[in-house]
């Protein structure tokens, strides 16, 4: 064992110096070559193509680590230019996550827009499209703020309307903004309609999110779940605006949920009706309950 041991020692030692002494042979022949080509110009072509060939290996086995290393820095270099690559799409996605939520909401708006500019489907010609910028506060009070005025023609009591149907009254105009006072309101009334039936009766507000419907004929078949309409008498509005929904009977006391979710309204029409005299469309706000 231990003589195997040497034996293989010595073979691995041979080895080594056999390539040592023939890593310096070639190194020699290439140094022999370089020295053909500066100063050999008269020694004869094909003496110099078989110190060529015979130089060739060494420089194939020199070349390979500079080829390597010259790998290993490109793809150092290539690593580096995918990183400032990869952070400059990473920015752009950013930049285009951001465009794309800002296009989703417009698309929203825009939709919202559309819907409103065809509802009511009516002969009743649209006045103004205004943003809800203000929400009335108080337990009185029951309306919005929105940003169209007296500059684009809006005047008192002009029905207000969302897509959905009547959101209320104008009453308080400005030159840039107008006060619409909600059919919720303790103020509000509006003559209504039975689709089903055609029977008439009020919506009355009562500051809280339904109405009440008041003085319907006693002989009256209503049930919960009938659709009610503006019936345009007293000219305030123009027939035929959805209005509600019944929602409760109980007793005497008929529960009428508005068909437009007045709680967050953002856009709204104002429609240009103006059936009743001139002097009229100065009307005021009216008292706000509880003694003001």
């Amino acid at each position: 064992m231990r003589t195997t041991g040497v034996r293989g020692r010595g073979t691995l030692s041979k080895r080594v110096a056999r390539g040592r002494d023939a890593f310096w042979l070639y190194m020699g022949l290439a140094i022999a070559l370089y020295a053909l080509e500066l100063f050999g110009s008269g020694v004869p072509r094909q003496v110099r193509a078989y110190a060529n060939d015979l130089a060739t290996p060494v420089l194939t086995l020199l070349n390979e680590p500079i080829q390597i290393l010259q790998s290993g820095l490109e793809r150092v270099a290539g690593v580096g230019d995918i990183y400032l690559e990869n952070q400059e799409l990473r920015d752009e996605n950013g930049k285009l996550r951001q465009w794309r939520e800002a296009a989703q909401r417009l698309i929203v708006e825009n939709e919202r827009l559309r819907q409103i500019l065809k509802v009511p489907e009516r002969e009743v010609p649209p006045l103004a499209t205004a943003a809800v910028i203000g929400i009335g506060g108080g337990a009185f009070e029951r309306s919005v703020l929105i940003n169209a005025g007296s500059t684009e023609n809006v005047s008192g009591n002009l029905p207000v309307v969302d897509e959905l149907g009547l959101v209320g009254r104008t009453i308080e105009v400005g030159l840039m903004t107008t006060r619409v006072l909600l059919i919720t309101d303790l103020n509000s009334r509006v003559p209504i309609r039975l689709e089903r039936t055609g029977d008439v009766a009020i919506a009355e507000g009562l500051n809280e999110a339904f109405m009440r419907m008041r003085f319907l004929a006693v002989d009256s078949s209503v049930q919960v779940g009938d659709r009610v309409v503006t019936s345009g008498h007293g000219g305030l509005f123009p027939p035929d605006i959805p209005v509600g929904e019944i929602t409760g009977i109980v007793e005497d006391f008929i529960e009428l949920t508005p068909v437009s979710n007045l709680n967050t309204l953002d856009f709204v029409r104002v429609m240009d009706y103006r059936p009743l005299p001139p002097e009229l469309d100065s009307v005021q706000a009216p008292e706000q309950a509880g003694g003001q």
